[in-house]
This record gives C-alpha cells, sequence and structure tokens, in this order.
C-alpha cells in the first residue's frame, strides 16, 4: 500500500476534526487512541475519495482512530471480505458504534451476510451473538432477508433480559423488529 494515501486520510481527517465533538467522545471513556470528532456523513463524503482497497482497508483497521477504522469498513471490497475476515473483524469491534459501522457499511453488503448472521446468533460468545442480531436486524430493515424465516428463538428471547447491555439491546431490537410484522 502507498503510504502517501494513509498519510492523506490523516491530514484530511485532521483538517476536519471537530474539536468539541472529539472532547465530548473522550469524556465519554470512548477507548480509541485517536479521535477526530467527525460524523458519519463526513466520513462517507472523505470515503468517496479513495479507492477500495484491501490494503489500505487492512491498513486503516489496524489503526488506533476511530475514523480510521470506520473509513475501513467502508473501503474494503466487499467482494473480497470473506467470512474469516469478518470473525477477525469483529474481535476488533470495541465500541457499539464500531460494530454498527461495520455491519451497515460492510457486512449487510455481502452474499453470506445472513448465513454469518445465524451463526453468530448461535455463539456462546455474548459479542458474536449481539454482532449475528445487530447484523440479521440490519439485513431485515434494508430488505435483504425475510421475518418469517428467521423467527425468535428461545436464545435470542433470553438475551433480550440479558444484564450485558448491548446483547440485550440488539436481541431486543431484533425481536421487536420479527414480531412486528
Amino acid at each position: 500500500m502507498d503510504r502517501a494515501i494513509l498519510l492523506d486520510i490523516k491530514k484530511r481527517l485532521r483538517l476536519r476534526m471537530n474539536g468539541d465533538v472529539s472532547a465530548s467522545m473522550r469524556k465519554s471513556g470512548l477507548p480509541y487512541g485517536m479521535n477526530f470528532g467527525l460524523d458519519a456523513m463526513s466520513l462517507r463524503e472523505l470515503g468517496t475519495v479513495y479507492t477500495p482497497d484491501v490494503e489500505l482497508a487492512t491498513t486503516l483497521w489496524q489503526e488506533s482512530s476511530r475514523e480510521c477504522k470506520i473509513l475501513a469498513t467502508m473501503l474494503y471490497p466487499k467482494d473480497s471480505f470473506s467470512q474469516a475476515d469478518a470473525d477477525q473483524w469483529l474481535t476488533g469491534c470495541f465500541t457499539t458504534e464500531l460494530l454498527e459501522q461495520l455491519c451497515f457499511n460492510l457486512l449487510q453488503h455481502l452474499p453470506f451476510a445472513q448465513e454469518l448472521a445465524v451463526r453468530w446468533m448461535e455463539d456462546p460468545s455474548e459479542q458474536r451473538r449481539s454482532a449475528g442480531y445487530l447484523l440479521l436486524l440490519r439485513l431485515l430493515l434494508a430488505k435483504k432477508a425475510d421475518a418469517a424465516e428467521n423467527a425468535a428463538s428461545e436464545g435470542m428471547l433470553k438475551d433480550c433480559h440479558s444484564d450485558n447491555y448491548q446483547l440485550k439491546l440488539h436481541a431486543s431490537r431484533l425481536v421487536a423488529r420479527l414480531t412486528a410484522q
């Protein structure tokens, strides 16, 4: 990968930095090494400047910056992202926002997204189940999955009462969506 592209991205992020938002996120305890405070629309706009590239996206994902990680989810070529990549990137999602961006920008567009969601929903790991619920919800909202094919399971209903806030939130939202249709 051309390091000049990475430097250009970081330069553009610094130029658009929103110090107030960044400080607010830092006060809230978000554990990013660097946070430029850019909103999703600004990041989408910035993402259109660059050609999707596996090496660039992988490098951005490894950066400690919130915005680099989100850009990585936008710039990874969808036809090159594997289930193994999805499993690996999920372990790097240490905030709900990052998980949501991964699902919205990348995972929901993959041909195996529903299979991945179901596999994660059945996993013993709370993080994976939460991600599976969120991904399936994204697929339902985007009309890429059918609610009739995805009835609420006993495990999903149990997770609606979990002590893990993220797991409870994602399971509850999915159950609400499945039962509303």
